[in-house]
């Protein structure tokens, strides 16, 4: 038996445009965890057991903003957690907040939503034995925070920023900055202000996680680094290992070899 398993719920409905999916993960022994950088924030509701960072221990409800660098996060054995990967737009109409403010940062749920809408969350989860249901009462919990008081859903999403996050994801980076801003009909000037508001970085930053996330994608199919050079749009392999070096802070080689526990599916579509 495996001892790490994890279960993946995609939502419908409104909040798909918000939440690409969430996960239930448990692990029987302790681990450590690579976390590279995503393109999207992240929040995490721990059911059971610890988690630490840079021997920090962790809050059992966290927020994470979009990151610079690989992370290492140590779990104690037994952990079970639920993951929410929010789509490049979609965190600010469940914080509530400016997502550019928790760029680089990890922290306490508590910091950006109300303690008792955390605590009635976790409460559910750890009264609710059947997996699916665990899924069902945290798109109840998002639901309720993309709601206004008096039930009417607010139009929180800009098309344009949608449609430029939409154009850096599905050409894995490659598109430039300025051909993004002609396709969603804004200046450059414009759509970097509205797009860190609502993203937590610039288009260009984004677009380099992006860029990282396929070349992960493209080494787990076996390919030689000049061939990944190549298809992730880089000019060179020496400048693709510069990039990779500048996240993790090492080399492709260096870290799948020594990182096996980046274990989880981080970069799905």
């Amino acid at each position: 038996m495996s001892e790490t398993r994890y279960f993946v719920h995609q939502p419908g409905g409104i909040l798909r445009r918000h939440v690409r999916e969430i996960l239930w993960v448990h692990s029987e022994r302790p681990r450590v965890q690579v976390l590279l950088p995503e393109t999207t924030l992240t929040l995490v509701l721990r059911q059971s057991g610890s988690a630490s960072m840079r021997n920090e221990a962790l809050s059992n409800a966290i927020i994470s903003g979009l990151q610079q660098r690989t992370r290492y996060i140590e779990h104690a054995a037994n952990s079970s957690l639920v993951i929410v990967r929010f789509t490049e737009v979609g965190a600010p109409a469940i914080l509530h907040d400016r997502v550019d403010l928790l760029y680089n940062r990890t922290a306490p749920l508590d910091s950006v939503l109300p303690r008792r809408e955390i605590d009635h969350i976790q409460n559910v989860l750890t009264d609710t034995r059947e997996l699916q249901q665990h899924f069902m009462a945290v798109e109840r919990f998002l639901v309720s925070r993309i709601r206004t008081q008096n039930g009417i859903i607010p139009q929180g999403i800009s098309p344009q920023i949608e449609a430029a996050a939409q154009m850096i994801r599905s050409s894995q980076g490659r598109s430039s900055i300025a051909a993004i801003a002609r396709h969603v009909a804004m200046s450059q000037s414009a759509l970097e202000r509205h797009f860190r508001v609502a993203v937590g970085v610039t288009p260009k930053k984004l677009s380099r996680l992006a860029r990282l996330q396929h070349v992960c994608r493209l080494w787990d199919t076996g390919k030689s680094l000049t061939e990944i050079s190549f298809e992730a749009g880089y000019c060179d392999q020496s400048h693709m290992v510069r990039d990779f070096r500048l996240f993790t802070g090492t080399s492709p080689e260096e870290f799948f070899r020594d990182a096996p526990s980046h274990n989880l599916p981080i970069f799905s579509n």
